[in-house]
């Protein structure tokens, strides 16, 4: 994941790679809601250098990869800060919401992910409402969703695999 983007040591421009031209006011870079990561006392560089891609790819109103770059930083959370990796995971939800599935399939993905990422937030009531009645073509994508409904029924946050699933259903 270190290796996902580049941080410009002068400037402080995050991005995939820093010969992409700076598609931001320059004076983003400069604030203190930029510099500080809008507070967020992170625990790695790592997280922060995703937080601030975060925040460019906010400013640019690109959702993909504002999604994307919070999910990266609760991952970057998840060992040493439980509290700000289910915070990132309730901010990723908004521009998980606002991308448009390509396929049905990309659909179904998105869904997947978005289950998970209720689930992982602690919005528990919210994975049993919005999914309890969702049924995709799929099987092992069924099996996924009502995996995730039993666990929030258990009120169970934990990061779990597809192999649990499978393994569930033999």
């Amino acid at each position: 994941m270190f290796a996902w983007l580049q941080e410009c040591p002068h400037c402080g421009y995050v991005a995939s790679k820093l010969e992409n031209e700076l598609e931001v006011p320059a004076d983003l870079l400069k604030t203190d809601e930029y510099l500080t990561c809008e507070g967020n006392d992170f625990k790695s560089e790592l997280s922060k250098r995703f937080y601030r891609h975060y925040m460019i790819s906010k400013a640019e109103k690109d959702y993909g990869s504002e999604f994307l770059s919070l999910l990266h930083c609760a991952w970057t959370c998840d060992n040493s800060d439980d509290e700000l990796a289910v915070k990132m995971r309730k901010m990723a939800l908004p521009p998980l919401d606002k991308i448009v599935p390509q396929s049905d399939e990309e659909k179904n993905s998105l869904l997947l992910i978005k289950v998970d990422l209720l689930r992982r937030s602690l919005q528990f009531n919210n994975v049993i409402s919005e999914f309890k009645d969702v049924i995709l073509e799929d099987k092992i994508q069924n099996d996924i969703i009502t995996f995730q409904i039993e666990l929030a029924l258990k009120k169970d946050s934990d990061c779990h695999t597809i192999r649990e699933v499978v393994n569930k259903q033999q």
